[in-house]
């Protein structure tokens, strides 16, 4: 019984602060899923750097240590829109952040920026009750999403770590879901746009700045979906970026990245309300500029709504 496929994650897992904003789109993001539906989710991940992606310190050094820890809260609901199936979500996060900067030790926490994300299936993936949803087969699906970083999160032009980036960032996506018996084969493709920090620190190892700009990030993403069985599914996953390169008070930094990251995830799902994911990346490849480290993340779900409870107890009573 297909029940338990509604219960994959629905977005990115994506931080609001900008150490960790550049994490890849998982595994399921865009297989089809019953209008009505509900998702709750709550996560806890811990991330290892050597730098910052933008903004503070731009170039990875042996003398940089940055351990973060970041929890989030996320809904996300699904509707027709064009006789297609859509999905808004909105996600907000907490960070917490410690770092040893040559030497000196520093910390911050608070609120990141918050995430809006809107996207909709183009080919595949018609709008479905939660009924006839349990009788449709996957299928090949091609989707956008389109999501914004708002800089409503906590931020101080007198601290080099913050948990708010201090500025807009947009990131539309492409994605397409092939499923192969067993298996789905998922492959994405994004870019990511900056607007200007303006309050960027007055110390930036030493040297004084006002205002980072950054060109955009643009990544590919592909996900090897192995599904167990209803209850259990594993992903190996594969995310390259590149571009990024930042300027300060209009002086380019010559720091743009190309790096390659490396992971898996897996989710679990007791019954039909629940799940439990872990997912893990690392960086595996890269040029001077990237950044060494890895995340990993904790997720649980709560599906309700879509008349999932009034289906299921219609199929029991059958």
């Amino acid at each position: 019984m297909k029940i338990i496929r509604i219960l994959v994650s629905v977005f990115s897992l994506v931080f609001s602060n900008d150490i960790f904003s550049q994490q890849a789109t998982e595994a399921k993001t865009y297989q089809n899923y019953p209008l009505g539906m509900n998702m709750l989710q709550f996560s806890i991940g811990q991330q290892s750097t050597n730098s910052t992606i933008d903004g503070d310190i731009t170039l990875p050094s042996k003398d940089i240590d940055i351990s973060a820890t970041i929890m989030y809260l996320r809904y996300a609901t699904f509707f027709k829109v064009f006789n297609k199936t859509a999905g808004v979500q909105v996600v907000l996060p907490y960070v917490d952040i410690n770092a040893d900067f040559f030497g000196t030790k520093a910390n911050s926490s608070g609120l990141g920026d918050m995430i809006f994300v809107v996207g909709s299936n183009i080919v595949g993936g018609k709008p479905l009750s939660f009924g006839e949803y349990l009788q449709t087969p996957r299928e090949t699906v091609f989707a956008w999403s389109f999501a914004t970083t708002a800089p409503t999160g906590r931020f101080s032009s007198e601290k080099l770590l913050n948990p708010s980036g201090n500025r807009w960032q947009f990131k539309p996506e492409l994605a397409l879901t092939i499923p192969v018996n067993k298996f789905d084969i998922e492959v994405y493709a994004a870019a990511k746009f900056f607007t200007t920090n303006k309050k960027l620190p007055s110390t930036v190892l030493g040297q004084p700045a006002s205002s980072v700009t950054q060109k955009p990030f643009y990544s590919l993403t592909l996900h090897n979906v192995y599904n167990i069985n209803d209850k259990i599914w594993v992903s190996f996953d594969a995310a390259a970026r590149t571009g990024g390169e930042t300027s300060k008070n209009s002086i380019a930094q010559d720091d743009a990245q190309t790096v390659l990251g490396l992971g898996g995830s897996m989710n679990y799902s007791p019954t039909v309300h629940h799940k439990i994911g872990l997912s893990y990346i690392s960086n595996a490849a890269g040029d001077e500029n990237s950044p060494n480290g890895s995340i990993y993340a904790l997720k649980y779900s709560y599906i309700f709504g879509g008349g999932i409870d009034k289906t299921l107890k219609e199929l029991k009573n059958k």
